[in-house]
Formats: C-alpha cells, structure tokens, sequence
C-alpha cells in the first residue's frame, strides 16, 4: 500500500524534474549597479582591465591572472579564484566575449552558475564617466531562476555597489 507520504515526495520529485526542465528568461534576476566616477573612459579602462588592480576594485576575488598570453581582446582568457566559506578556493575560468575599446567589457564563464558580466563605460563630460557593471547567471531552468535568482541578485548587487564604492575611492573627485 502506498502512504500519503510516499505520494507526496513523488509529487515533489516530478514538480523539480518538471521545473528543471522548464526554461524562462535569464534576465529576470540579472543584477545591474551605476555609478559616476572622475576619470576618462581610457583610465578607467586601463585600470579595471590591468589583472594585478582587480582584486583592489573587486574584493570578493582573491586572486585574477591571465589564463593565456593572447593580448587584451575578444578570446581573451582570464582565470578568477574565489576564497568561498565552507567551500574552500573555488577557480572560475572567464574569456572576453564582447569588447569595444573605452566603452564595453563583456566577461563569461561555462561554471555551475554560467555568469556574464559586462562592464559599460561612458563618458559623461571630459574626465566624468558613467561606469555601469551587469551580471546575468545564464542557467535558464525554472528551478535555477526562481530558487537562487533572487539570492544571487541581491549578492551580486551589494558586491557590485562594494566595487563602485572601491572605484570612487581609487578616482577621488
């Protein structure tokens, strides 16, 4: 005989595999921060894209190095290591998917959680530029999106507000 407990965790089971099959819309959860900052768009660019700097203006990584010798460009390969709670050291591989010099970083990685990070610069007036930073996390499956989204929004966001708030202390007014 079967319990009503045993036809719960069926049902259970088949709503997950139904939920990890159903795609939606990445950008739904996708975190975005702007901020201002005194300096040119080529400054800003030679600084943020300088590996040695990115822990200075991006403190949740603990180490960023060039994963090939391939100049900074479209192909480009970055190598990011997190020092995660719990988990330990945790290497993510990053290869530049979109770039237009002085005004658009795009950075992606095939890891569990598949995130594109994209930094927009634009000049405002002569040394202002409006620094844009977005992150979407590209697992498209219901079950993804709709647990963990809205968590890693918010995480993403306030490391994002951590980094502009770094920048503005690297560019004073």
């Amino acid at each position: 005989m079967v319990s009503k407990l045993q036809v719960i965790i069926a049902l259970l089971f088949g709503v997950v595999g139904v939920l990890y099959q159903v795609t939606v819309d990445t950008t739904t959860w996708a975190a975005k921060q702007q901020g201002s900052l005194f300096t040119s768009p080529d400054m800003l660019q030679r600084f943020i894209t300088n590996p040695d700097q990115v822990q200075k203006w991006f403190p949740m990584v603990s180490q960023f190095k060039s994963a090939d010798s391939r100049p900074f460009g479209v192909g480009k390969k970055y190598q990011a290591i997190y020092d995660l709670p719990i988990l330990g050291e945790y290497v993510m591989l990053l290869s530049v998917v979109e770039y237009k010099i002085n005004h658009i970083i795009t950075l992606e990685s095939n890891s569990f959680l598949r995130p594109t990070f994209t930094i927009n610069m634009v000049e405002k007036a002569p040394n202002n530029t409006i620094l844009t930073f977005s992150m979407e996390y590209k697992r498209s499956s219901a079950l993804f999106q709709w647990t963990l989204g809205p968590l890693l929004q918010f995480l993403t966001r306030q490391q994002m507000q951590r980094s502009l708030f770094q920048l503005r202390l690297i560019f004073p007014i």
